[in-house]
């Protein structure tokens, strides 16, 4: 009788901890992400050959506005990229934080105002980080990330120690993703 009532008295708290996770309250359907990125630690790149004013002409305006961005703030600079994505009902209940392929996110804790995501990165960039999300409103979300890197394979800056940290605002859109599939937690464990 003792071992069982130091059991219920060991995973008490762990069932209290799993009732904390309750979905997060916002609509559903296809929403904007205004994300702004800045990157410390990164090694030196080459310098980037000027462009003319004929050969910037001939890249699509979405793309020149970043090739001139870069060309005029270096490396290092915050950079700001707008990307659209899908919430499904089913997404609310999931770390639904956009991660790369070679990234796990686990869910630590979720209420209808907030979500803490955790990513672990295994691919050519290895690193872990966290994730907070915000509601503001049932259209509007805000969060921030900060990862640690220890390097990219593929650049030579294998071992080179990145801290990368992003602020976000996202707005929903519209009720139809359209063609944009729903988020989803893929890579969650």
């Amino acid at each position: 009788m003792k071992r069982i009532m130091i059991a219920i008295a060991l995973l008490c708290p762990l069932a209290t901890w799993a009732q904390d996770i309750k979905p997060f309250d916002a609509k559903l359907g296809l929403w904007e992400s205004n994300a702004t990125t800045t990157m410390s630690g990164m090694p030196a790149m080459p310098a980037m050959p000027a462009l003319t004013p004929d050969q910037l002409a001939k890249i699509p305006p979405a793309q020149r506005a970043q090739v001139e961005a870069m060309m005029k703030n270096g490396p290092g600079a915050p950079r700001t990229s707008t990307t659209k994505f899908c919430l499904a009902k089913d997404s609310l209940n999931k770390a639904f934080y956009n991660s790369d392929k070679n990234c796990t996110t686990k869910l630590v804790s979720s209420t209808p105002s907030m979500q803490q995501i955790h990513l672990e990165c295994n691919g050519p960039t290895k690193g872990t980080g966290d994730v907070t999300m915000e509601r503001v409103d049932a259209e509007h979300m805000k969060g921030s990330a900060v990862i640690k890197s220890t390097g990219d394979d593929r650049t030579g800056g294998a071992g080179q120690s990145v801290s990368i940290n992003v602020t976000f605002s996202n707005k929903w859109t519209a009720a139809d993703c359209g063609d944009v599939k729903p988020l989803g937690a893929m890579n969650e464990k």
